[in-house]
């Protein structure tokens, strides 16, 4: 009898599962369609836009090196990534397979379904695994270009480049690797485990049936876990144990590496290696990089065995020697040996650290003396430094900045970046200048410029510098100007500059096109009327063609390069325009200075920026700013109107600049090839001796006990707490060390105590020619006493005229800028002198109001510096030859003060005594006039010096002088 069913449940079963809904479908297309128009166009016209601009610079072949290395790291790493990860869990899934059918069990997922699943997560892998790579390529080519520095380390013998070179490499090949082999083995154990679920859910069952028998013992929880271990096939583990296995060798591997980074230790008396880490934490690492080797071919045996005993049987042994000889040993010896006599254990490592930091910065490349030190300057000493005095830098480069604007800027879109100080011969005379080139500032247009067409075709370069001697004062505290407006008009046959146009800079960013046919630029302002040219230059690339100008709107994200009339037959776009974008764009593997500064030569501007070849893998050298090895092995010179940028190669002594000369020797010219007008402006690089300073201001100690209690640290001299005050910075200056024959130009820095304020020593570096690099220490006695810019700032505040001129200031609604105090080593002395900028509160115009000279137990405010000069030394004026240069002192000293060289002096006339008093009559009253009371007071004391003079040679009775006004307090009152 038939069985009567209810009702079928309602099922298509002809009908193929659906695969998705029209929406989920469209979304991939949206995302497929987004990639190929949007993403990949863009990735693309960068990329050619890029090489085409390589190609202007003439260096095409550098940026398809870097492309094809990339390129090929990437795919190399990431294909083999893929295809490791893929074979293991195909394996994995194949060995799984096999014992379900052999099980009978029925595959929940269809094999199709699960062979993508693993071949779409092993590509993702593996392309996550070439990006990571890709930018490895440096690390790779710098290994295969590898050049031997010809220095050793003195624990384990290797040549520096080891470190540098090899090093790095094998730790990138080691960490991915181990990221490899973790990733693969956590996979397929998942893989494993889940074919094993059957067999896991049995063997729980059975534990959980067993342990509610009565009388049946418990079993312990390592038992329990073998228990399910073992509900995994033999193959797994064998697997496994391979996997494992690898990881334990590249466990080893990183012992072996680990050795060699005990030289960056940085936690004992001296950075490197100290006692514990040779004698304990060494011989730890080879014990356990023993271990990792022995527990690795156990497992490779266990692929006979197929035990997880032993398995995990290894992975414990070895944690147990990481943790007492890794851990316990170190500290033992440590705590028990080196801590009761630490400077005798430590002082060969100490010295280690001395001698590989000192060769890292070049430190060991310093010579070094001692001077008497003499607490004041003279006014002889400073009439036979003349030269030294007027290029003493009275303008600050921060106010002049300000002041630069205000006077020269001429039209709002023109700006000036931060004031370059150098040196040019002048009329014979070598003379210390500062300038500032005039760049374009599309910002300053107003709004009605400001249309595309102006931005990108009319508005496209800046004009001309300005420049000024470093100390001359004109008109009510300006600075004099040696090239001054637009056109630039000069005096200085030296300085003239027949293509003042400027296409690249530091303020300069804007792509730009020119040399069209349909439109002019705009040159510069003259009158009512502009003057427009024609870029004639070779930079940029040309852009007329359709697929260019496609290519570059895409670059830009600007359809107005499409659109665009203007862009005719051999029109250029201009861009990478910023030099600093420009030079880390050709060669972002250098270190950059942070201040490029313009020249002026052959009637041209360039641009000269100083790079840095570095590290952090010097062993036993002690870390500044996260490097312990630097060397400037490269200039810069980039031509401000066609914008190229030539790579000089200035210290070819250098391992690593050698290294990438070899992976790109079309980069890099020889410093021979630079013409002699641009070596002639070559400075030694302020980023670099800031570096050195600090450094040395510790590693100038080369006797290891001395070391080891730090007892001789100098440091950088700081400024007063008062924040609106500059703090004292290394700064350039034409000068003539102590006994040295020659003057040149040099970055000065001077040292104090650490703790103290009082000078201890100055180092200077050369900058020309021959000497170029040469770096003096000058060393005062520990027991004698210099004043230093911190003490010289607190006696400035404590004298009362001063304290009285300055309170006027800020009492009658003015801003009182302090520049930076400028210390100025003369014989075996300092000579420390400071500008004073007075501004308005409601804008920023400040003018050079005062110049401030002391030394020793002298102090001198004046209108300039030889009026300060005179002063502090109580001289009449005249008496200085100082930042003018000219004329000899003549006439009778006041009392006190030092006699001229040259023998007695001449008489003056009654004449000349009452003309010259009268003359200081004029300019007190004028000082009372304008409430100027430090210059009255001066003025005062110089006419009644005039009077008693008159007196005492001619016997003319001394005129009562009345009492002039008293100066208000140095604190306003309530």
């Amino acid at each position: 009898m038939a069985t009567k069913t209810g009702p079928r449940p309602f099922s298509v079963p002809d009908t193929p599962p659906r695969r998705g809904s029209l929406w989920g479908k469209l979304w991939w297309v949206l995302i497929v369609v987004f990639f190929l128009v949007i993403v990949l166009p863009a990735i693309l016209a960068e990329m050619i836009t890029d090489w085409m601009w390589f190609g202007s610079q003439g260096l095409a072949e550098v940026y398809t090196t870097r492309l094809w290395l990339s390129v090929g790291v990437f795919f190399g790493a990431g294909i083999l990534s893929a295809l490791l990860l893929y074979l293991n869990w195909r394996i994995a899934w194949s060995f799984a397979r096999r014992r379900a059918e052999f099980e009978g069990q029925q595959e929940a997922i269809p094999p199709r379904l699960v062979r993508w699943i693993i071949l779409g997560t092993a590509a993702m892998l593996g392309l996550f695994f070439g990006l990571s790579m890709a930018d490895e390529w440096p690390t790779i080519l710098l290994y295969l270009n590898s050049v031997p520095f010809a220095q050793t380390d003195p624990i384990f013998n290797n040549d520096i480049g080891f470190y540098v070179f090899g090093l790095p490499l094998f730790r990138m090949l080691r960490g991915w690797l181990v990221a490899l082999v973790v990733i693969s083995a956590i996979g397929t154990a998942v893989i494993y485990a889940i074919g094993a679920m059957p067999q896991i859910g049995r063997r729980l069952a059975d534990m959980q049936r067993r342990a509610n028998l009565p009388g049946v013992p418990r079993r312990s929880e390592s038992d329990s876990a073998f228990s399910l271990l073992g509900a995994f096939d033999g193959r797994a583990g064998a697997h496994l144990s391979v996997l494992v296995a690898l990881f334990l060798v590249l466990i080893g591997f990183g012992y072996w590496l680990d050795r060699y980074d005990l030289l960056y230790e940085g936690g004992g008396v001296a950075f490197g290696a100290g006692y514990t880490d040779v004698n304990a934490r060494l011989p730890a690492y080879n014990i356990m990089m023993f271990v990792a080797a022995i527990m690795a071919v156990l497992l490779l045996v266990n692929i006979r065995f197929r035990t997880w005993k032993l398995l995990a049987g290894a992975v414990g042994v070895w944690l147990l020697a990481f943790v007492l000889v890794g851990g316990v040993y170190p500290w033992f010896v440590q705590q028990f040996q080196v801590k009761p006599s630490e400077s005798r254990l430590e002082t060969p490592y100490i010295e280690n650290n001395i001698a590989a930091t000192r060769q890292a910065f070049g430190l060991d490349k310093f010579s070094e003396r001692e001077v008497p030190a003499v607490q004041s300057v003279t006014p002889q000493q400073v009439r036979e430094n003349s030269n030294l005095v007027r290029n003493i830098r009275l303008w600050d480069y921060r106010p002049l900045q300000d002041t630069f604007r205000q006077l020269q800027v001429i039209r709002p879109y023109y700006t000036f970046t931060e004031p370059d100080i150098d040196r040019y011969m002048i009329g014979g005379r070598l003379q210390q200048v500062m300038l500032s080139a005039r760049e374009i500032n599309i910002a300053g247009l107003g709004a009605q410029q400001a249309t595309w067409e102006n931005q990108h075709f009319r508005y496209t370069h800046g004009y001309g510098a300005v420049v000024s001697p470093v100390n001359e004062i004109v008109g009510e505290g300006l600075p004099r100007l040696y090239v001054r407006d637009i056109p630039p008009v000069t005096d200085v046959p030296e300085l003239r500059m027949d293509r003042p146009e400027i296409y690249y800079g530091e303020a300069t960013d804007e792509y730009v096109f020119v040399n069209s046919q349909a439109i002019e630029e705009f040159d510069y302002p003259s009158g009512d009327d502009n003057v427009t040219t024609r870029y004639q230059g070779e930079g940029g690339v040309e852009v007329s063609s359709f697929l260019s100008r496609l290519l570059f709107a895409v670059r830009f994200g600007d359809g107005n390069v499409m659109l665009t009339p203007y862009i005719t037959e051999g029109t250029r776009v201009l861009f990478h325009r910023n030099i600093h974008n420009m030079v880390r764009t050709l060669a972002p593997f250098l270190a950059y200075d942070g201040d490029p500064y313009v020249v002026i030569a052959d009637g041209k501007l360039y641009w000269i920026q100083d790079a840095y070849s570095y590290t952090d893998r010097y062993p036993y050298s002690t870390p500044d700013s996260g490097i312990n090895y630097i060397r400037n092995s490269v200039k810069v010179v980039i031509d401000a109107y066609h914008g190229d940028a030539v790579f000089y190669v200035s210290d070819p002594t250098d391992p690593i600049v050698q290294a990438y000369r070899g992976i790109f020797p079309q980069l890099f010219s020889d410093m021979e090839a630079m013409p002699e007008s641009l070596r002639a402006h070559v400075r030694y690089p302020e980023d670099l001796i800031n570096i050195q300073a600090r450094v040395y201001s510790t590693y100038h100690m080369t006797n290891p006990v001395v070391f080891y209690s730090k007892e001789d640290v100098w440091a950088i001299p700081q400024g007063p707490e008062d924040t609106s005050i500059v703090p004292p910075e290394a700064y350039y200056v034409n000068m003539q060390l102590p006994n040295d024959p020659k003057e040149g130009f040099m970055i000065i820095q001077p040292f104090t105590p650490r703790g103290r304020d009082n000078m201890i020593a100055w180092m200077a570096a050369k900058s020309d020619g021959e000497d170029y690099g040469e770096v003096e220490v000058i060393r005062y006695p520990k027991q004698q006493l210099i004043y230093g810019p911190r003490q010289i700032e607190a006696r400035i505040d404590q004298d009362p005229i001063i304290s009285q001129q300055l309170t006027l200031w800020r009492s009658s609604g003015s801003q009182v800028v302090r520049g930076n105090l400028l210390t100025v080593p003369i014989s075996n002395t300092v000579l420390y002198a400071e500008p004073l900028f007075l501004q308005a509160t409601s804008g920023r115009f400040p003018e050079l109001k005062r110049v401030i000279v002391a030394t020793g137990d002298s102090v001198g405010i004046g209108a300039d510096l030889n009026s300060a000069l005179e002063v502090a030394f109580k001289l009449r004026p005249g008496e200085i030859v100082g930042a003018d240069g000219g004329g000899q002192p003549s006439g009778t000293p006041v009392p006190g003060a030092t006699p001229p060289p040259g023998g007695t002096p001449s008489v003056r006339s009654p004449a000349e005594i009452t003309a010259s008093a009268l003359e200081h009559y004029n300019r007190a009253q004028q000082a009372l006039q304008e409430n100027d009371w430090a210059t009255y007071g001066r003025e005062q004391e110089l006419m009644k010096r005039d009077l008693e003079e008159l007196a005492r040679t001619y016997g003319v009775p001394t005129p009562t002088i009345p009492a002039g006004p008293t100066p208000p307090p140095s604190t306003p009152s309530p």
